[in-house]
């Protein structure tokens, strides 16, 4: 569902035809409105970020350190907001002005909010563009800045792996203590910075020649739910019900095994990171915005939920394996329910977003019909 009505503007002309062409599309009534609801959007979600949310204030605050080459430099997540918001408002002028057809999704929820008042103050009724055009804002509101912070937390970390791997090269470290220190949190910290900047672009750039507008957002309310249950701060609750189980870097005293499930994780990590991949600049939760089929998407219709399970799963086989070898059986039943509960979670994340795919004929049905399984071939 798209908020916006398509003028086909004429091509050629000369240099000064153009010229003038662009300087009225600037001072256009909806090139106007366009900026300044964007502007403002931004602005309001800046002044929530930074004067009403706690879990946001605790996130600005992050910083990194970029102490090598002779720099010595410490960059903070608020001063990277800032820096950015600052980019984007430049680019958003050439940006309008090259799509002069579109009506941006602050302005259609704006004029919509706008009319339902005037129509009926008591009973408060948007219209389906308006509706959609919201979601799509608030989906953006949230996502965007932890998007962010994540990508910048994963540069932050892989910087210092690969000082870390490259220090260790040199010393007479074993292959299991180079593997510990540097080179598996060097690959780990590559594979989530690659699918997080895919995300952040996903999220904050929408183009017509990227293909990858938003076409609908989930409308749910069960969703949406369930897919904020994964993030923070609302998966603090989740953890309360399903207490977490899993390492990022499970420890095994076999060195065989330890190397064998640990290279098991990261490749299952690069699976998760190719479902990103393979997305493009389509990735984003809880959109429609055109059905992908290559890479893994040819195979499971959901290689990513099934990769990030795939590496739960055996980040926890040191706590299933030494509540099971002293007897706890308890303790071991509740592992199992929590990793249970957890890939539930998900399952029940790709059936919503399918209902919400097959809501609009779009070619969902004709891919589910091609590719049968949803996460692991011949199983399910």
């Amino acid at each position: 569902m798209n908020a916006e009505v398509r003028v086909v503007p004429a091509k050629g002309g000369s240099p000064s035809t153009l010229f003038h062409g662009t300087l009225a599309r600037l001072c256009s009534r909806r090139f106007v409105s366009n900026y300044l609801s964007t502007l403002a959007f931004i602005g309001l979600s800046y002044w929530i970020i930074t004067a009403l949310s706690n879990f946001h204030r605790s996130m600005l605050q992050g910083q990194w350190q970029l102490g090598m080459f002779g720099i010595d430099v410490v960059i903070t997540v608020h001063a990277v907001f800032v820096a950015l918001i600052a980019i984007y408002a430049v680019i958003l002028v050439p940006y309008y002005a090259a799509y002069p057809w579109m009506r941006s999704k602050a302005f259609t929820f704006a004029q919509g909010l706008w009319f339902a008042l005037r129509r009926d103050r008591s009973n408060l009724r948007l219209s389906s563009l308006a509706r959609q055009a919201g979601l799509a804002l608030l989906l953006k509101f949230f996502f965007a800045p932890l998007m962010i912070n994540w990508c910048l937390i994963h540069i932050a970390n892989l910087t210092g792996s690969l000082l870390q791997l490259i220090a260790g090269s040199g010393d007479s470290l074993s292959a299991r203590e180079l593997f510990d220190t540097a080179l598996f949190w060097a690959a780990f910290q590559l594979i989530l910075f690659v699918d997080t900047l895919l995300f952040t672009i996903g999220y904050i750039i929408e183009l017509p020649a990227l293909g990858n507008r938003i076409r609908s957002v989930d409308p749910t309310f069960f969703g949406w739910f369930i897919c904020l249950a994964c993030y923070p701060p609302f998966n603090d609750l989740t953890l309360r019900f399903l207490e977490w189980q899993s390492s990022d870097f499970p420890q095994f005293s076999n060195d065989f095994l330890h190397l064998a499930i640990n290279s098991a994780v990261l490749v299952a990590l690069a699976l998760f990171s190719w479902a990103s991949i393979a997305l493009g600049f389509k990735a984003s939760n809880l959109t429609n915005r055109g059905i992908v089929t290559h890479g893994p998407y040819a195979f499971v219709r959901h290689p990513g939920y099934a990769a990030k399970n795939l590496a739960w799963w055996l980040g926890a086989l040191p706590i299933l394996g030494a509540t099971l070898a002293a007897g706890h059986w308890r303790a071991f039943a509740y592992s199992l329910i929590a990793l249970f509960g957890w890939t539930a979670i998900y399952a029940l994340r790709a059936l919503t977003e399918e209902r919400h795919l097959l809501l609009i004929d779009n070619g969902y049905a004709q891919y589910a019909q091609k590719v049968r399984w949803r996460f692991v071939p011949g199983l399910w």
